[in-house]
């Protein structure tokens, strides 16, 4: 089975073989949602048959991988999994058993999950329901070691993809997505840091050309100078948009479409396309 794998400032796929030894009943109090978050408090919290292609990979700061799956439960009302989580115990050791995160529900239509650990060294994890959102962060003091779920606030287009989260050099994460019904759009929240929270809502704004759907980025990186670089497939033909920061944390430049990616002639090397300079700098 497919997972992916989410590290602290790249992704990539490997393969990963589930086995369901180990796997633990989760407490059937069921976890308070806010009312962007669906749950189903008839579901007994069984793992009952993993979702084929959701394990979630998450490399942390000590070197534990933890991984988030969805499951669906025998005993669910709703017909729709929940997210579960395990730890290795060690970096490089066996993983502890199954635990389900919450009552909260996953899908319907995209099940997409995704999850990076904060500065404070604890798991923040997003997941689709309903066409936006849900999203939870690890808590001793929450049921099931988790806070209560709530909207992420984030509720990309439909079949437009899901969120992409990045951390940046100095630790601080930003989440982008496709606008809420305004395709040619994308949106991000910055947190700088765990204590100070996540940021509101922002836009990144308006692809400059009438028709144009953005999928969820499909690269993001940081800049020498400490400015991101983010790049968008259209979500329904192979065409490529990228935006550049105007300064570090700041503002974003125009979107522009990506130069044609095409082999060179031989004899002759690529040209990689120059970033728009910081305001201010050579």
């Amino acid at each position: 089975m497919g997972d992916r794998w989410i590290g602290a400032c790249a992704r990539g796929a490997v393969s990963m073989a589930l086995t369901c030894a180990g796997i633990a009943m989760a407490p059937t109090a069921a976890a308070q949602t806010t009312a962007g978050c669906s749950t189903d408090t008839g579901a007994k919290g069984l793992a009952s048959s993993p979702v084929a292609g959701s394990l979630v990979s998450v490399e942390r700061a000590d070197g534990r991988i933890a991984q988030l799956q969805l499951f669906y439960d025998a005993t669910a009302t709703a017909g729709l999994p929940f997210v579960w989580h395990r730890e290795q115990n060690g970096p490089g050791g066996a993983y502890g058993g199954w635990r389900r995160v919450s009552a909260a529900t996953v899908g319907p239509k995209s099940y997409a999950t995704t999850a990076i650990e904060n500065s404070a060294g604890r798991m923040e994890l997003l997941f689709s329901t309903y066409g936006s959102f849900c999203h939870t962060v690890e808590d001793d003091a929450g049921p099931g070691g988790w806070s209560t779920a709530d909207d992420f606030g984030l509720a990309p287009t439909p079949y437009h993809g899901g969120v992409v989260l990045f951390k940046e050099r100095d630790g601080s994460i930003d989440a982008f997505a496709s606008g809420a019904y305004g395709a040619g759009s994308m949106e991000l929240r910055h947190q700088q840091n765990a204590a100070a929270g996540w940021g509101p809502r922002q836009s990144m704004g308006q692809v400059p050309e009438a028709g144009v759907g953005l999928s969820q980025p499909s690269s993001v990186e940081q800049l020498p100078d400490g400015r991101l670089h983010v790049a968008a497939r259209e979500w329904n033909r192979d065409r490529t948009w990228e935006i550049w920061q105007s300064v570090p944390g700041g503002g974003w430049g125009p979107w522009q479409p990506a130069a044609p990616t095409t082999a060179p002639l031989p004899g002759t090397t690529a040209r990689t396309p120059t970033p728009p300079a910081s305001p201010g700098r050579p």
